[in-house]
């Protein structure tokens, strides 16, 4: 059911943010190389085809010397090359926002008696006015405007990766995960500059769609993975090791993010994702124990242990229903209700409701006890109300009772008008369709 797995995905996202680098902070520090402002000639005759790699030396404030060849494929080429790097202007390299000495490898190629190539690689140095311009807006907060300039850009350049690292950093800073990392894992060769917000954004995205896109999240992970290898790269892995059941992968990756993290909340983080991989193998002693250690840290007295062993038992009850493994699914949902908070207590009663009305012959009677339980405690929960007024109905189309009737239509109206005051017009059409379903 659509609706389990968007409860079940609500259930396990896990922030990153404990474990990863501040990537703003990151951003603002970042080195920007210098490059070419504008092009020099050269008095010197090109004796022909070659390129030729000459290096600068730019000042903090523009200035320059011409320090060497670094390596040409035509030697008769050199001077012409060591003229136009020497006449021409340059733009110093950044960090952060501050100017700084670097040193600036100008390629200029020839062919026959012409430069038919005397730029930089904009890529690396930036990717010409359309990036510094997208720059400056990243650097000044406009994110939107960023992300919009990005977008113009790379309609008349499509696959520009200077351009899209750069989308990539705007969305990240915009707040879009998923969208920062899905640009991110579009660039082949992502630039030094880019390389430690690119595996922030590539690890956080592997944890946010995790749950919903397994295959993409591994896909994101072992990207961070190999771009920066770090306690926030591995964690994501780890976390998409484990949607993928790849249980002994997971213990893996999250034992040694465990071992290495000594803050408490990120810690915790950890064992959340621990836990879950130790219930799913049945390792009983491993996990009482991160249950322990889970307990000792967290401020709240142990919710967080609590809510992780909910989030397994009702994983597992879901998949054991969509299974039609119904027997299985209910002793989970009964495990689910009583080892986290309230609220879990609620989703596991209304998913053991469903699962009895999914089943050939559904006990109604069965299902309104679960149903009935969900609404006392959330009396407002859509879901829960809908799960009540379906099982209702069912002993009315046996009962013929009319307070069965009424206690149907109560119940399904009511889940309607929550549903839509929450934009939910999916189930609310759901819902209608029961109430035209019962004899008026």
């Amino acid at each position: 059911m659509k609706r389990i797995s968007r409860i079940v995905a609500a259930l396990c996202s896990i922030s990153i943010a404990s474990i990863a680098v501040p990537a703003l902070a990151q951003y603002s520090n970042q080195f920007t190389p210098a490059k070419v402002s504008k092009q020099g000639t050269t008095s010197h005759d090109v004796a022909g085809s070659g390129t030729v790699k000459v290096q600068v030396q730019v000042n903090a404030d523009g200035s320059h010397k011409v320090i060497k060849v670094i390596s040409s494929s035509n030697g008769g080429d050199n001077a012409a090359a060591m003229d136009i790097a020497q006449t021409s202007s340059y733009t110093p390299a950044h960090r952060g926002s501050t100017p700084v000495v670097s040193f600036y490898d100008f390629v200029l190629k020839f062919n026959g008696k012409m430069v038919v190539n005397a730029t930089e690689d904009e890529t690396a140095a930036g990717g010409g006015s359309d990036a510094s311009a997208i720059d400056a807006l990243i650097r000044a907060g406009k994110y939107k405007d960023a992300i919009a300039k990005s977008n113009a850009a790379l309609l008349a350049s499509p696959g520009n990766e200077s351009i899209l690292q750069m989308l990539g950093v705007a969305q990240y800073y915009d707040g879009d995960i998923p969208e920062s990392a899905a640009t991110f894992s579009r660039v082949n060769d992502i630039k030094k500059p880019f390389v430690g917000i690119a595996a922030v954004a590539l690890a956080s995205g592997a944890v946010k769609t995790a749950t919903d896109n397994p295959a993409q999240a591994m896909q994101y992970a072992q990207r961070a993975n190999t771009l920066q290898p770090g306690s926030s790269s591995r964690f994501a892995l780890g976390v998409a090791q484990l949607a993928n059941k790849q249980y002994s992968d997971a213990i893996s990756s999250l034992r040694g993010v465990h071992d290495q993290v000594t803050d408490t909340k990120a810690k915790l983080n950890v064992d959340q994702e621990l836990l879950l991989a130790y219930l799913s193998t049945n390792d009983t002693a491993d996990a009482n124990a991160t249950v322990t250690e889970m307990k000792s840290l967290d401020p709240s007295g142990g919710t967080a242990a609590s809510q992780a062993v909910a989030r397994h038992y009702l994983q597992a009850g879901s998949d054991a229903m969509n299974a039609k493994d119904f027997d299985s699914a209910l002793k989970d949902f009964d495990q689910a209700a009583s080892s986290g908070s309230p609220s879990d207590a609620v989703t596991a009663n209304t998913f053991a409701a469903f699962a009895i009305l999914r089943m050939d012959k559904p006990d109604y009677m069965k299902a309104k006890g679960y149903a009935v339980k969900a609404v006392t405690a959330a009396p407002n929960d859509p879901q829960a109300n809908y799960a009540a007024g379906i099982a209702y109905a069912g002993i009315y189309a046996s009962s013929q009772n009319k307070d069965d009737k009424t206690q149907a239509l109560n119940y399904l109206k009511k889940s309607d008008a929550l549903a839509k005051a929450a934009g939910n017009e999916a189930l609310a059409l759901q819902v209608e369709t029961q109430i035209k379903n019962i004899p008026q």
